[in-house]
């Protein structure tokens, strides 16, 4: 676990990443990604060990912004892949086809001044619909005051999972601070010991801020693996219309090999 965690650090400020292969292409060849912030650990380490394996014959460029952006930019031509933390919707533009590379969970995180256990479904509501707005309204809050509630920006796809899969698809309420990406959220939960919000089971687990369980379950990637953790969510690569040529090629090595596989294992859950 803590392997990926360097390699991803080590590659953090790094959006170019050279891989390839002779049997993939006769010819070096470039494969543009955006979209979730989420999944880019994951996505920058599956194509660092492809670079390794297939010796500078594919390079990739990889940027953040947000599930919609990955969905926007994959449409319009922009770039030939999209990294999305959502499942599809029907407002989605048409002729995208979306391929699921790993499972991850979503976890409820709050300042480590404030090691709430765990927090039912209908305490969860109330907290980030607003209903609930001082900590002395939560049994078992570490701390008292206001309810600092950090949310995501609306192109994220882990906000759309976490309405469904914990608000029954109520909203957030705008009284939120919102974060467009999940390392400016986990910076912003580390730093108010009365913040709460929510973050994918790889930066909940980076040691800087308390994951909350789930009706009694903690929020661990043994649990969501075990199925045991309900609130589990996909990564999808996508791309416009059947994917083709070397994306096809690096989607393939992602769901069928097992260096792929080893990788996802380490901090996010094989489909």
């Amino acid at each position: 676990m803590r392997r990926i965690r360097r390699i991803a650090a080590s590659l953090a400020a790094v959006t170019l990443i050279g891989s390839a292969v002779p049997a993939i292409a006769s010819a070096a060849s470039v494969i543009t990604i955006s979209g979730a912030t989420a999944s880019f650990p994951l996505v920058q380490a599956l194509a660092h060990k492809y670079s390794k394996l297939l010796h500078n014959r594919v390079t990739f460029h990889i940027s953040q912004g947000g599930a919609q952006i990955g969905v926007n930019d994959v449409a319009a031509g922009r770039v030939t892949i999209g990294d999305v933390s959502r499942d599809p919707l029907p407002t989605d533009p048409v002729g995208l086809d979306f391929y699921p590379i790993a499972k991850y969970a979503i976890c409820i995180v709050t300042n480590k001044a404030n090691p709430i256990s765990s927090l039912s479904e209908a305490q969860v509501q109330a907290i980030f619909t607003g209903k609930d707005r001082e900590w002395s309204q939560i049994p078992g809050a570490g701390v008292s005051g206001p309810i600092d509630l950090i949310s995501r920006t609306s192109t994220a796809g882990v906000l759309t999972n976490f309405k469904s899969l914990f608000l029954a698809n109520k909203s957030v309420s705008k009284l939120g601070a919102e974060k467009p990406s999940e390392g400016l959220l986990e910076q912003a939960v580390e730093g108010d010991h009365n913040a709460i919000g929510f973050l994918s089971n790889y930066r909940a687990d980076q040691g800087t801020v308390n994951p909350v369980g789930f009706d009694g379950v903690g929020c661990t990637l043994a649990n969501a693996t075990s199925g045991q953790y309900v609130p589990v969510a996909k990564f999808y690569e996508v791309t416009k219309g059947r994917a083709t040529g070397a994306a096809a090629k690096f989607i393939s090595w992602i769901t069928s090999s097992k260096a792929a596989k080893k990788i996802v294992s380490t901090e996010w859950i094989p489909v």
